[in-house]
């Protein structure tokens, strides 16, 4: 009974893969849509594994085809479906998260957005693997442009067992970068009080006293704001009336100015 099982499994896996090595030329101009993830779990049954694998092999071959002058735009929907459904069929297997966020994530910001989506069932299906939340929180931070949030995903991120000690440092930067300085600076307050490290305590220690020095920044321009009943034009115009002088930063950061937003960015 076993290898009747194992002979029905293997037939159609192996009529699907002849027939995508017979269309390889044909698949690097086309990337048809996936049938939905409910027809395929019911079509096959025990053997949705192997119909999730076979549509990661679909999408390989497609992807490893020549795409040279082919608009990626005209092939992102239908990728993005066969992601999402050969991870639905087959969440098990990570390296289909992997390639989606190689080949689909890059596309356009909206891929990037409808990646994270997919990444939320790796997220769910791995929950001790950090490597998928950090995708999430690139994604957002270098696709979409949205570094709070950003900053949240990787603050998530740093509570993994054995995530990098500077995600949580990360964290706070991307915090401030987006202008939200009180939230960078209570991130990095926590990650500071579970930290062992010494050295990586420092660090963080120096960072908290940036996001400090910013936000009595913020409360002058508040200030400014309320007496004068406008934003201020320069930081410079704080000065001083409403602080002494502008603070020296650590570590090459700087106060950036985009009324009605202050922002800690780092100088480069």
């Amino acid at each position: 009974m076993k290898k009747l099982v194992f002979a029905i499994c293997v037939l159609p896996y192996l009529a699907l893969w002849f027939a995508q090595e017979g269309k390889t030329r044909w698949n690097d101009l086309y990337l048809s849509p996936a049938p939905p993830a409910a027809v395929l779990q019911v079509a096959s049954g025990y053997a949705q594994q192997m119909a999730g694998f076979a549509l990661f092999v679909k999408v390989a071959i497609f992807q490893g085809g020549t795409q040279r002058g082919i608009d990626k735009l005209s092939y992102a929907d239908n990728m993005a479906q066969n992601f999402a459904v050969m991870t639905a069929l087959y969440p098990e297997f990570k390296d289909a998260f992997i390639y989606c966020q190689s080949f689909l994530a890059p596309i356009a910001p909206e891929y990037a957005e409808r990646t994270n989506i997919i990444l939320e069932r790796a997220v769910t299906q791995h929950p001790d693997d950090f490597l998928f939340p950090f995708y999430q929180g690139f994604n957002l931070f270098y696709y979409m442009d949205k570094p709070v949030e950003a900053g949240k995903t990787f603050y998530e991120a740093a509570q993994y067992p054995d995530a990098p000690a500077w995600f949580g440092s990360l964290a706070g930067k991307l915090m401030g970068r987006g202008g939200n300085l009180t939230a960078g600076r209570n991130m990095l307050q926590a990650m500071y009080a579970a930290e062992q490290n010494e050295s990586v305590k420092q660090r963080y220690l120096r960072s908290i006293e940036n996001f400090d020095r910013a936000i009595e920044v913020q409360h002058a321009l508040d200030e400014y704001r309320a007496d004068t009943g406008a934003d201020a034009e320069n930081l410079k115009d704080l000065v001083p009336q409403y602080v002494d002088a502008l603070p020296q930063l650590h570590d090459g950061y700087v106060l950036n100015w985009n009324p009605p937003v202050l922002k800690l960015e780092h100088s480069r």
